[in-house]
């Protein structure tokens, strides 16, 4: 038994780093051969290296369900059909965002700050049209203003913008919700989809950057609820709808359990 799990560990090993391969050298590529000489032709340079990354990050999926045959994805299709929407997500693993931009052609969401002072990895994120994350959940904070009017034409042109509201990986217990995300869905108008991620962290576990590649598991992506505020209610609260849409994932996780 232990030979075999020594085994299994020197597979999910050498997979894993075809894998990663796979997916620096295509951001390479993507870079160098499409992306930069497109900077001379397109207006909209944002969309354009959105659309490769979709691409990109499509292949590595049929890559990994290649080198992980054990795995399935069972990805609903009222949640592939999205456009001009602000999904907000349950967050259990790093696979979770390269899973969403393989799904959308168009689409975007809020990273940490500090990725954006990165070398190369910074310019990337800035052209593709990715938003900084605010220190702050309001949407007045300086940090969040600038991006509004980009993220608003962003969902009017077809994109969606997807964000995990609890900031970082869960490990067992859903998070506290912050409030940003339902702050854009206001001042945007619009309401918010919930979509639901599991078992992504069966595959690629938090705390590990190896690959279980004979994981026998079911990744599934659902949507869950879509809530549309009366963002003009003298009663609305950002706090109360965060907590609503809290409220329906925990409902989620205790059913699946």
């Amino acid at each position: 038994m232990a030979a075999l799990r020594c085994l299994e560990r020197v597979g999910d090993f050498f997979l894993t780093v075809l894998l990663w391969a796979y997916f620096l050298f295509g951001y390479l590529f993507l870079l160098l051969f499409l992306f930069v000489p497109s900077l001379l032709r397109l207006k909209d340079s944002a969309a354009a290296l959105q659309k490769m990354n979709f691409l990109h990050l499509k292949i590595f999926f049929a890559w990994l369900r290649l080198l992980a045959p054990r795995a399935r994805f069972a990805v609903d299709e009222n949640v592939r059909s999205l456009r001009s929407s602000i999904i907000v997500c349950n967050h259990v693993s790093y696979l979770d965002p390269i899973l969403l931009v393989s799904l959308f052609e168009r689409q975007t969401t809020i990273v940490k700050n500090t990725f954006f002072r990165v070398p190369i990895f910074g310019w990337f994120l800035r052209k593709a049209g990715y938003v900084p994350s605010s220190p702050s959940s309001e949407i007045f904070d300086p940090a969040m203003t600038a991006n509004l009017e980009k993220i608003k034409s962003h969902l009017d042109s077809g994109g969606n913008l997807f964000v995990f509201p609890e900031g970082t990986r869960s490990r067992g217990r859903l998070l506290p919700f912050n409030k940003g995300v339902f702050s854009i869905a206001r001042y945007c108008r619009t309401g918010v989809k919930l979509v639901f991620l599991e078992n992504t962290d069966a595959l690629f576990p938090p705390g590990s950057f190896s690959f279980r590649m004979g994981a026998q598991t079911t990744v599934t992506v659902q949507l869950l609820a879509t809530l549309e505020p009366d963002y003009t209610a003298p009663d609305f609260s950002l706090a109360a709808t965060a907590e609503e849409a809290r409220r329906i994932f925990q409902q989620k996780i205790a059913a699946a359990k």
